[in-house]
């Protein structure tokens, strides 16, 4: 059972509320020809194929957070019913705190963001540690099972938003969402 309305939100940004994959994948395509699409990478640690000079997905994103952070977070859209979902939960009284683990010089960056797509909230926390199940909150919603792991090893409820790297097993007895419409029945908003 999710805590009602009073509750905090920690809300991930990339993979939750932001959909960062399609402009790894366009990355991907642009530099080094590969055609890459996001339901092909279905782990943190997808090995990125020749000729591209990484050994896993992750250091694309690392990368591209260090050189081209306007670029590649600046453009993301919002996955669909984020913006909506939001606003709905934060109307019925969830207060919401964005919680990712996107680089620090990469701050203003997010929050111009997500200014510019009209998504609400309450809070940017701008010092997340490793383990999100440290923060302040009620509630984690997160696409990584891990994260969510974590939350619930600290008392926390949370929320796994699935995508092709998200394993619901490893965060039991966490409710996973394929979709914002899904995590707002959740919560009934």
């Amino acid at each position: 059972m999710l805590p009602g309305p009073g509750a905090t939100l920690l809300v991930d940004l990339d993979g939750t509320v932001a959909d960062q994959l399609p402009r790894v994948c366009a990355y991907l395509a642009a530099e080094y020809g590969l055609e890459v699409t996001p339901d092909q990478i279905d782990a943190w640690s997808w090995p990125v194929p020749d000729p591209a000079p990484y050994a896993h997905i992750g250091e694309v994103i690392d990368e591209l957070m260090r050189e081209r952070p306007e670029w590649f977070l600046g453009s993301l859209a919002p996955i669909p019913g984020a913006v909506e979902g939001l606003a709905a939960l934060s109307a019925a009284g969830y207060g919401i705190h964005i919680a990712t683990h996107r680089l620090p010089t990469t701050h203003d960056v997010s929050e111009r963001w997500l200014e510019a797509n009209g998504i609400v909230y309450d809070r940017f926390l701008r010092d997340v540690p490793a383990n999100k199940g440290a923060l302040d909150g009620d509630v984690l919603l997160d696409d990584y099972h891990g994260n969510i792991a974590d939350a619930l090893a600290a008392g926390k409820a949370g929320v796994l938003v699935r995508q092709p790297y998200s394993n619901p097993a490893a965060c039991q007895p966490a409710p996973s969402a394929e979709s914002w419409a899904e995590i707002r029945d959740l919560f009934g908003v």
